[in-house]
């Protein structure tokens, strides 16, 4: 789960809830408990100046006990709870007068009052009753409760999100084989299921491309064998060599349309193993479909045959040859060369700048010149793809007057 997961960010308020819920009724409590205090301080005030009363008067009152009674209060008869009081209670206030001194204390939550004089000391216990809290503790289980079930209820909403995301994650690797509708009725069951909408009709459109691009290149195979039968049967051994290698390339150039296909709908396999660079760039070479005696021309190639990396042997061998067949036709002397320096491979040609920026050209379709667009509209596109595929780098400079296209192949 990552750090700023929507689950993290809806636990983190809920939390912060909580312990906002458990102070305020921490705060309730508290107050209810000094107004309890208040009270019970009151009622015992009430019976000692109550007792001052009727000693200005020379009244006294009748029965000790009884008296103290109607204000909640019973002597203690208990010696050592007496003692314990009197030794480890908390004195709440003090009054003295004539009569003796009046102490209120506090111990184990329950309150007493001490009368001390000349003539005796009495203990009684405080028989007020704090008011009950039961609507309190009440009030504060339903507050959590009800938080409780709004985070759960949260949680239960934004998880089909992570389903979701991980529907779109194998969809935008390629696999349009995903199911992500939902059922209910919110705001994400709802943007699921017009992703899937969304994600079935691109599904459609993808397959109909696919069996538009097959069926075109099926059919193309048919006229293209018969071509090549044909150009077996004519005398002319020139015009048959050069018609059957008209042939091959029509033949070649379907393979590649195949292999592009399934590159850009990132339908292609890859079979990586160790191959020398020697023989990918031989194959990118012969995918040119130069005379033999044009090839050294043309293509000037500087690679130690001990040289090895690992790679797919077809796509990566397109990818130069994509490379070879535009440094060749832009350049002014019609060469490209090839070479290998600190473990990059380099194409390079001399020729014009560029009129727009490298990154332009490794869009699917650029503006530009229409000379420009001849070479280097797909076929850098392509070229990007394939080398990132198979995990190395593409690069691009331009000094002295020489495009030079590197590849990072360690």
């Amino acid at each position: 789960m990552t750090r700023n997961s929507l689950s993290n960010k809806v636990t983190l308020v809920f939390v912060f809830s909580i312990l906002l819920l458990v102070m305020f009724f921490e705060v309730l409590f508290k107050y209810q408990g000094e107004k309890d205090l208040e009270a019970m301080k009151e009622r015992q005030l009430q019976s000692i100046n109550y007792i001052f009363i009727l000693y200005r008067n020379n009244l006294s009152p009748h029965g000790i006990n009884e008296y103290f009674s109607n204000f909640g209060l019973k002597r203690v008869k208990n010696q050592n709870l007496r003692t314990s009081v009197l030794e480890k209670g908390v004195v709440v206030f003090q009054k003295n007068s004539d009569l003796g001194k009046f102490s209120s204390i506090r111990y184990n939550d329950r309150y007493y009052l001490y009368i001390d004089n000349m003539i005796s000391n009495v203990l009684l216990e405080s028989k007020y009753k704090k008011r009950a809290n039961d609507f309190l503790w009440i009030g504060f289980v339903i507050a959590f409760i009800i938080l409780i079930s709004m985070y759960i209820s949260i949680l239960r909403s934004i998880a089909p999100l992570k389903e979701l995301s991980s529907q779109i994650r194998k969809f935008s690797l390629g696999d349009m084989d995903i199911d992500c509708k939902s059922n209910k009725q919110d705001e994400i069951a709802e943007v699921a299921n017009e992703f899937d909408r969304a994600a079935s009709k691109l599904r459609d459109l993808i397959h109909s491309r696919q069996l538009f691009l097959r069926t075109i290149m099926h059919e193309l195979k048919t006229p293209i064998g018969k071509g090549r039968i044909v150009a077996e049967m004519i005398h002319d051994e020139k015009a048959k060599k050069r018609l059957i290698s008209i042939f091959e390339r029509l033949d070649l150039l379907i393979n590649e349309f195949s292999k592009i296909e399934q590159i850009v709908s990132k339908n292609y396999s890859l079979q990586l193993q160790s191959y020398n660079l020697v023989d990918i760039v031989d194959s990118a070479t012969d995918m040119l479909m130069l005379d033999d005696d044009k090839k050294s021309l043309h293509v000037k190639v500087d690679i130690d045959p001990s040289i090895v990396i690992k790679a797919d042997f077809e796509s990566f061998a397109l990818a130069v040859k994509n490379l070879l067949d535009n440094a060749i036709k832009y350049a002014d002397d019609r060469v490209a060369h090839v070479y290998v320096i600190d473990s990059a491979l380099y194409i390079e040609n001399r020729a014009k700048k560029f009129p727009m920026a490298i990154e332009e050209y490794y869009k699917p379709f650029v503006s530009g010149s229409r000379e420009i667009r001849k070479g280097l509209g797909l076929g850098l596109y392509i070229v990007k793809n394939i080398v990132k595929l198979n995990d190395f780098e593409l690069n691009y400079e331009y000094i002295d007057g020489m495009h030079r296209f590197s590849v990072e192949i360690t």
